[in-house]
């Protein structure tokens, strides 16, 4: 299924799943359930998903302080006091209201905060089940069945690919996912057809969504930051062995590292020319991406460079680990993101290139 996300962006759902689960919970997967699985339950039942730890509240004392809280997940009742109200309203409009250059650790920390509540509110709602083309639409706007029903006179069209969502949700809510497999399959087409009738010129063809699909099963660079690293470790005991080991051939153990480096730098390639097709963009126009694409040409210059000395190859492993734990750090966004109007440009490509 595709949605849209409130950047514009049309992507699979196992994306906005994954990406909203990293934001709050800083984590792929939770309580052995997938990002999916945790996306759909928590659409269905709201009422238990209130309960569950699920939101990282980092590890600021006085936010700890505030809620309560003693571990780093807590669940979103814990935001409201007896009364319903929002523990954090205060603390949020303070920190709102200052500039954001005199804004410390404790006021940016509880906005980032204040977004992962609003992001599981909005779960909550249904707000993120963008699925419906407004027809005839020129801005090509998706609307979530909470805004259908905010709208004064709907297209009966909305309505009935509404009623198909309904149904879809029912159904799972009574028979389980793989309860009524058919009808769900029936709902779902319903829906997709409705988003090709009004929206088929600009939705993401099947092989793009199946190439996001492979992407985010595949985790390329979260991957290759632990292959890197451990690779990076196997080929500095081999070098010094080398050094204090004089039986060891040490040409030989460089050419089978320069193989394995190279296996390492298509894996890496691949991933980027996924994102490249994905995005329909290069894929280095934000933090993340220039991370990640440093990191490509790093490889690429040890593999080039240092193809006959152990001791490059073992410097460009810890240097290109380093990189990707770097871009996997919370603080950058991994997100594919529509790109701005100021860099769709040929330039930009040859710039940072």
């Amino acid at each position: 299924m595709v949605v849209q996300d409130f950047k514009g962006r049309f992507k699979p759902v196992n994306t906005l799943s994954g990406e909203l689960l990293r934001k709050m919970a800083k984590k792929g997967s939770l309580y052995g359930l997938t990002a999916d699985q945790i996306f759909l339950s928590m659409t269905i039942f709201p009422e238990k998903w209130e309960n569950v730890p699920i939101i990282d509240i980092g590890k600021h004392p006085e936010i700890k302080k505030l809620i309560n809280a003693s571990g780093q997940l807590v669940s979103y009742r814990q935001f409201f006091d007896e009364d319903s109200r929002y523990i954090l309203r205060d603390q949020i409009r303070n920190a709102q209201n200052m500039n954001p250059k005199d804004q410390g650790t404790f006021e940016k920390t509880i906005i980032k905060l204040d977004e992962k509540i609003n992001i599981a509110n909005m779960i909550f709602s249904g707000s993120f089940l963008k699925f419906f083309p407004v027809p005839n639409d020129e801005n090509y706007t998706w609307v979530s069945p909470r805004e259908v029903k905010e709208m004064p006179l709907p297209d009966p069209k909305l309505l009935d690919g509404m009623d198909k969502l309904s149904s879809y949700l029912t159904n799972i809510q009574k028979n389980g996912v793989n309860g009524d497999v058919a009808s769900n399959r029936v709902f779902l087409d319903g829906i997709s057809m409705y988003q090709q009738q009004y929206s088929g010129n600009i939705v993401p063809s099947a092989t793009r969504i199946k190439a996001e699909l492979l992407l985010n099963q595949l985790d390329v660079f979260g991957r290759l930051r632990n292959f890197y690293g451990l690779v990076s470790l196997i080929f500095l005991v081999l070098f010094f062995g080398g050094i204090f080991y004089t039986k060891l051939d040490l040409p030989k153990v460089t050419i089978m590292a320069f193989w394995v480096l190279s296996a390492l730098f298509v894996f890496h390639t691949i991933g980027l020319s996924l994102r490249w097709y994905v995005s329909g963009r290069a894929p280095w126009s934000n933090g993340y991406e220039s991370m990640i694409y440093i990191g490509w040409t790093t490889v690429l210059a040890g593999i080039i460079f240092s193809r006959k000395s152990l001791g490059g190859m073992v410097a460009t492993t810890i240097l290109a680990a380093t990189i990707l734990l770097v871009a996997g750090m919370s603080w950058l966004d991994p997100e594919i993101t529509p790109l701005v109007p100021v860099l769709k440009s040929y330039w930009l490509t040859i710039h940072i290139s």
